[in-house]
C-alpha cells in the first residue's frame, strides 16, 4: 500500500522507475517497491538523541543522494553513528582523551560517521601505544644495545682513507651505519642517543637500503620473544629512576 506517501512523491518514484526501466513493468515494480520502502523508514525513523540534528542530516543527505533508498542509508548511518558517538567512552582510554578527539574530530568534518571513524581511530592509535610502551619498556636497554652492537659492525671495502696529511693509508673502513626513527609523523635519522624517544618511536627503527628497509628494533622484539620462549630468557626489570 502506497496510501500513506504523499501523492507527489510517490508520483515522481513511479516517473523515476518507468525512465530508469522503460518496458521494464518487472523492474518497475522492484524500484517502486524499494523506494516506497525506504520513504517509508525514513519517515519512522527514531532519532532519538539526534533529534537536534536532523534538518542538517536530512539536508545532507538530499545533497548528495537523489534515491529514496540511497537518502534514507546515509540518514540511518548518521543517527546510528551520532548515537554511537555520544556513547563512546572505553574504559581503557582517558575521558579526556576521548573529549578532546570528539571535539577535534567535530571541527574537521560535518558528518557523524566521519567524526566516529576518526575518533576511533584515535582510541586505537592510543591503545597501540599503551601497548607498545607495555611491550617494548620493560626490554628498551636490550634492545638499544643490540641494535648499536650490530649497526657498528658495518664495512665498506671501497672506502679510500687518507691521513691528515693526504697520506694514503689503505682501502675499507667500518663505520656505524645511521637509523631512522618516525616521531610525531616525520622521520629522524640518528646514530647515538636515542633515550628522548618515547618506546612507540623506538620501535619504528629501521635501516635504510635505498628502496629497501629492514625494520630492525620490531626484529629484535621478535628475537628476544623467541630467546624467552624457546630458551628461558629473563630480562630483569628496569630500576626504577625515582
Amino acid at each position: 500500500m502506497a496510501d500513506d506517501i504523499p501523492p507527489e512523491i510517490l508520483t515522481e518514484i513511479k516517473r523515476v522507475a518507468r525512465e530508469e526501466w522503460p518496458g521494464d513493468r518487472e523492474m518497475q515494480q522492484y524500484t517502486i517497491d524499494a523506494e516506497t520502502t525506504a520513504y517509508r523508514g525514513l519517515e519512522d525513523l527514531d532519532y532519538g538523541e539526534a533529534a537536534d540534528h536532523k534538518p542538517a542530516i536530512l539536508t545532507e543527505a538530499k545533497e548528495y543522494h537523489t534515491t529514496w533508498e540511497e537518502i534514507y542509508g546515509f540518514v540511518s548511518e548518521e543517527v546510528e553513528a551520532f548515537k554511537a558517538l555520544a556513547a563512546l567512552a572505553p574504559d581503557d582510554v582517558p575521558t579526556d582523551f576521548i573529549a578532546e578527539h570528539k571535539r577535534k574530530a567535530a571541527a574537521e568534518h560535518d558528518w557523524f560517521a566521519m567524526q566516529l571513524e576518526t575518533v576511533e581511530q584515535a582510541i586505537e592509535g592510543y591503545r597501540y601505544v599503551q601497548r607498545t610502551r607495555a611491550k617494548v619498556g620493560p626490554i628498551r636497554d636490550i634492545l638499544v644495545r643490540m641494535e648499536a652492537i650490530i649497526g657498528s659492525e658495518c664495512y665498506n671495502a671501497n672506502i679510500q682513507n687518507y691521513s691528515a696529511w693526504g697520506v694514503w693509508e689503505g682501502e675499507g673502513r667500518s663505520f656505524r651505519y645511521p637509523v631512522t626513527y618516525i616521531r610525531d609523523g616525520k622521520e629522524e635519522k640518528r646514530k647515538a642517543r636515542v633515550d628522548d624517544l618515547e618506546p612507540e618511536a623506538l620501535i619504528t627503527g629501521h635501516y635504510k637500503f635505498g628502496a629497501n628497509e629492514l625494520s630492525i628494533h620490531r626484529a629484535l622484539v621478535r628475537i628476544v620473544d623467541m630467546l624467552k620462549a624457546d630458551y628461558g630468557l629473563t630480562i630483569p626489570a628496569p630500576e626504577d629512576p625515582a
